[in-house]
């Protein structure tokens, strides 16, 4: 059995006990948790999943007992045993019953506990699930929606397509189909087809990610049509595209063989501007993954600084989120965050394009991709993207010049 990156939550209200069994187990290659009460470990219980739980009986809010119920109830996989000093035949029988799997009287001798960690991780083993989904930590109905969808997705050999705008995760949700598939063990490579320069076809196994689909042209469309058709076992296409699913279906620019290839299996990732209900949720939810990582308290959000994150639009979407969410949290004073903690300046993003607000500029935006689409399926022959566009040369070439395209 390996100690390696297993996880031990402590529980007892004398910090000198804490501190010995920190040390104590620390040097056997745990990575220990410390929690001073009942309230303090069902929080920690709740924000990570631990290997084993050992606990003092006396607690100052509570029976070590109490402890031993709710993990057994909520956390079924965490062995959880009991320490104390005030040990009883009737405090053993009640804690056995609850659940513990043993109950020991202080003091305690290094071998005695390096035994009860190896009796409680044998036992973690025994009910721990074969495989345990790797999934967006963030309970909400769109994550638990989409983690359902990757969880599906996973166990497919079919191409998937991701659609969504810039900063949405969908790189990261790739990443997640890979890691619960087959093929979590292969590599994981990236395809920018933004990249001129990328080699389309790479001769690697695993998980081959196509990113930014969109800006391929025939050409290189048709080179990649044949590869998903002949593509051997150990190989999985997953696709993302910064378009809507309406936009690619509907493209002058991207071939109908190509579309049916990639669109079996489809993900529609969403906005912040699509989440405004749940960015309170969120942001709290980010902000205890960021203090874990950190090894701090988390911070908590300040009302009048939560609403500063909601009235901005968030060009960046959730990667500029948690550019902002960081910033702040190393900022701010006492572990809140305040108005003045939120930065929206210098956050690397531009402001998105509003429908509403610049109707003008959003046709414009469109015109550009197709008419920019059908010249690169017609080899820049002006005449047949016309033909293909529906509109006349002439009127073409008035579009070209007067949208700057070259």
């Amino acid at each position: 059995m390996t100690a390696e990156q297993k996880k031990i939550l402590v529980v007892d209200d004398e910090p000198d006990i804490l501190q010995l069994l920190e040390i104590s187990l620390t040097r056997m290659g745990f990575k220990v948790y410390k929690a001073e009460n009942i309230g303090s470990a069902k929080y920690q219980l709740s924000k990570t999943s631990f290997h084993l739980c050992l606990s003092d009986f006396k607690l100052p809010d509570g029976h070590g007992s109490d402890l031993v119920e709710h993990v057994n109830k909520n956390y079924p996989n965490t062995p959880i045993a009991v320490i104390t000093a005030f040990g009883t035949i009737n405090h053993a029988v009640e804690t056995l019953k609850k659940g513990a799997f043993d109950f020991i009287t202080k003091p305690i001798s290094l071998d005695t506990l390096r035994q009860l960690v190896i009796t409680g991780l044998q036992k973690h083993e025994t009910r721990e699930p074969e495989t345990t989904a790797e999934t967006i930590h963030i309970d909400t109905s769109y994550f638990n929606q989409l983690n359902k969808l990757i969880i599906k997705h996973a166990e497919s050999h079919m191409p998937v397509i991701i659609f969504g705008k810039r900063g949405t995760w969908k790189k990261r949700i790739a990443s997640l189909i890979h890691k619960n598939s087959h093929l979590s063990d292969q590599p994981f490579t990236v395809v920018n087809c933004a990249n001129e320069s990328v080699e389309l076809t790479p001769d690697v196994p695993g998980t081959l990610v196509y990113e930014n689909i969109e800006n391929l042209d025939p050409k290189e469309q048709t080179q990649l049509i044949k590869f998903i058709k002949t593509l051997p076992e150990g190989k999985r296409i997953i696709v993302t595209s910064n378009w809507t699913e309406d936009e690619f279906m509907h493209s002058l620019g991207v071939k109908k063989s190509l579309i049916r290839l990639l669109t079996v299996a489809t993900i529609k990732t969403r906005s912040v501007l699509e989440l405004k209900e749940d960015l309170a949720d969120v942001s709290k939810t980010r902000l205890e993954q960021l203090a874990e990582e950190w090894n701090k308290l988390p911070c908590k959000i300040h009302p009048s600084a939560l609403t500063k994150l909601k009235n901005y639009d968030f060009p960046g979407n959730l990667k500029e989120l948690d550019l902002i969410l960081s910033k702040a949290a190393v900022n701010c004073q006492n572990q809140l965050i305040r108005e003045e903690d939120i930065q929206l300046e210098n956050t690397g993003y531009q402001p998105q394009l509003n429908k509403e607000m610049n109707l003008e500029r959003y046709i414009e935006e469109i015109e550009i991709r197709e008419i920019t689409n059908a010249l690169a399926k017609t080899n820049n022959n002006k005449t047949k993207a016309a033909d293909l566009l529906g509109i006349s040369f002439r009127a073409l070439r008035y579009k070209i010049k007067k949208l700057g395209i070259d």
